[in-house]
């Protein structure tokens, strides 16, 4: 038998180690669950208690995600994390570590390590400040070219669901992907001008972006002799001081001409009224370029 020491062997201890713990479920205290793991003739208090069983569990997952997972490993981790993971947990701040660990690999990676941090922030209070910082720095021009790219927006929507997200920061998401819109291929302009559309509804102090005109005459001459700096400041990592609430979106007023009929079409919502309550986003998710032509019934919609 190969020894543990083996750099051969272990991957493949982790592995079984991983499918051993991931096949385990944690259990409560009540008695129908200890007979099943037991049997009905040994007594549940007298074997084991609830917190020395998940404490038990908690250090076999400590151990295995110090062990040095392989990236597949580590995604499988984190895609289970929420229902094989957490509930062993007694102390779910120790897992912060390897969430962060995670979000440094990049790519789905990071993805599914700030889903994971999501879950831990809304369902067990876990306080993260950084965490929608490290969401924009997530936005940027490979994305909207990556496979993970429908993904990504299922778990924005989530992420960005709260109506008590400062006005600020939610501008910064909306004025970042306006302008990364610029550059994007037709599929992922789609995805991202519905989002836009109904985060500004979700949002309404947010959308003074569409409709900021200039307020007197001087002004009104000054833009049109010497045009205007946009104060958003793309560079900007932190989404609460990038400017972007000062702004405008006249990114998207550009994509009203872009080449593509359909997506300019589509970018005109923007400057419509916006009396339709909001877009469901799966419409315009998983389009590739052939299939962007077939939006002309949701976009009368």
């Amino acid at each position: 038998m190969t020894a543990p020491e083996d750099p051969v062997a272990i991957p493949a201890v982790i592995s079984n180690a991983l499918s051993i713990l991931s096949d385990l479920e944690p259990f409560d205290s009540s008695r129908k669950q200890f007979e099943n793991l037991f049997g009905a003739s040994v007594e549940a208090d007298k074997v084991i208690s609830m917190s020395a069983h998940r404490k038990q569990g908690q250090r076999a997952w400590l151990s295995l995600l110090g062990s040095g997972l392989q990236k597949d490993q580590r995604k499988e981790v984190l895609q289970h994390l929420t229902h094989h993971v957490v509930p062993w947990f007694q102390n779910v701040e120790l897992l912060m570590d390897f969430l962060t660990d995670s979000y440094n690999v990049g790519g789905a990676t990071s993805l599914l390590s700030l889903s994971g941090l999501y879950y831990l922030i809304s369902e067990k209070n876990l306080d993260y400040p950084d965490f929608f910082k490290k969401l924009y720095s997530l936005l940027d021009a490979d994305l909207l070219y990556s496979k993970h790219r429908s993904r990504f927006f299922r778990l924005l929507n989530t992420f960005m669901s709260s109506t008590h997200l400062p006005a600020a920061l939610v501008a910064s998401f909306i004025k970042r992907l306006s302008r990364l819109a610029l550059d994007a291929p037709p599929a992922a302009i789609v995805a991202i001008v519905p989002w836009i559309y109904n985060l500004l509804k979700s949002h309404p102090t947010c959308t003074f972006m569409i409709h900021r005109v200039p307020r007197t005459t001087e002004e009104l001459e000054t833009l049109e002799e010497e045009g205007m700096d946009d104060p958003f400041d793309m560079d900007e990592a932190d989404p609460t001081e990038t400017g972007a609430i000062d702004s405008c979106l006249w990114e998207l007023v550009t994509l009203q001409s872009h080449y593509h009929p359909n997506v300019a079409s589509l970018a005109k919502i923007i400057s419509e009224q916006f009396t339709k309550a909001s877009y469901n986003l799966e419409d315009f998710l998983d389009h590739l370029y052939s299939s962007v032509g077939l939006l002309n019934s949701l976009i009368a919609a």
